[in-house]
């Protein structure tokens, strides 16, 4: 462990960001548990899907599912048919299932009874593996299996099996009116709990989930996309992203809207990733909007570094296989400032890296 890393800038930037918990943790070892003066858990938004692969993980393990190219209709037989019988947990997992999806997730999926029938029903945009699309209807159905797998709900099955062996009970998971958790997001966990479930896949699983399962997880799950694992994004600092005059050609003939046309044409040139997403935010390009199958973007990955997952308001887990080292930080919807300018702290994985670079 490196006894020398010089954390006060990054606490000093939690504080400024109006953060209700930072957690560092380096080769097991705690080295910051800050909460900013929250004691309660806070909702994890989309860093939840991180667990989630942990949890099928643990069912993998367990023997309970085969592994993430077991067919989806092998546990809804009404899916055996068509182009749902070609849909994997592995496409549910890497965001390229095809199902229909509205970005917005208030739009469609809160408002729903039932989020696992919503995916059910959902019509395709594209064929099975055709395309890369973030998904989160596609990944509330992974509850689901996970229900007829195991023969619990999700966040049951994630208390005896994995949040219980490691000594977390301080934990909610929300479940749609159907009484079945959310696989998007609704995981409250405290930061110090959720960086030992990243310290965990530094383990390789330890005694819970097979080292094979973190490695596949961990890694490009699909050939659409080098970022993508099993519900994780492999994580690389150093990445550029460079947009030219032939992805504005093709949003045009993908017909997409004059707004985004022209906000994607005031994007060209090459920049770092907070550079990126930050030019993103002034031009007013939303990548949701891009029309499924599209290059719009040419992305040069760089050196992987480890693996991370970020969530609505600036939630962050950042795992640096490099450095042996976790970094979590969550920040509350009822916090005082949360989703005020900044609060959302988009440089917190630039921060870490620069921990140890």
């Amino acid at each position: 462990m490196t006894p020398s890393l010089n954390l006060d800038p990054l606490i000093d930037q939690a504080r400024r960001t109006h953060s209700s918990a930072l957690c560092v943790l380096q080769g097991g070892h705690t080295l910051v548990d800050d909460t900013c003066g929250s004691r309660d858990p806070v909702e994890t938004m989309s860093v939840t899907k991180a667990v989630l692969s942990l949890l099928v993980g643990r069912a993998v393990t367990l023997g309970h599912l085969p592994g993430p190219d077991v067919p989806v209709a092998e546990f809804y037989p009404e899916w055996r048919q068509g182009r749902r019988a070609q849909v994997t947990l592995r496409h549910l997992m890497t965001h390229t299932s095809g199902l229909q999806n509205v970005p917005a997730a208030p739009e469609e999926i809160y408002p729903s009874p039932d989020f696992v029938q919503l995916a059910l029903c959902a019509e395709f945009q594209h064929a099975p593996g055709a395309a890369f699309s973030y998904n989160n209807k596609a990944v509330n159905l992974i509850c689901g299996v996970l229900r007829r797998a195991t023969g619990q709900h999700a966040d049951d099955f994630a208390h005896a099996e994995l949040f219980g062996p490691l000594g977390i009970h301080d934990v909610t998971w929300a479940r749609d009116a159907a009484g079945t958790p959310h696989g998007m997001s609704g995981l409250r966990l405290h930061a110090r709990d959720l960086a030992r479930l990243g310290h965990l896949t530094l383990r390789g699983g330890a005694d819970l989930i097979t080292p094979d399962w973190i490695h596949a997880s961990t890694r490009p799950a699909t050939p659409l996309t080098a970022r993508m694992g099993l519900l994780w994004w492999t994580w690389h600092p150093q990445a550029t992203y460079t947009v030219t005059d032939a992805h504005v050609h093709n949003m045009r003939d993908a017909q997409a809207s004059p707004a985004q046309i022209a906000a994607l044409t005031a994007l060209r040139g090459t920049y770092p990733r907070h550079a990126f997403h930050a030019r993103m935010q002034e031009v007013g390009f939303d990548p949701t909007q891009v029309p499924a199958g599209t290059r719009w973007v040419h992305e040069d990955p760089g050196p992987r570094r480890g693996w991370c997952h970020d969530g609505w308001l600036g939630q962050s887990l950042v795992v640096d296989e490099e450095a042996d080292l976790v970094a979590v930080r969550l920040i509350a919807a009822d916090q005082p400032g949360a989703g005020s300018a900044g609060s959302d702290w988009p440089d917190f994985m630039d921060a870490v890296f620069a921990l140890t670079r």
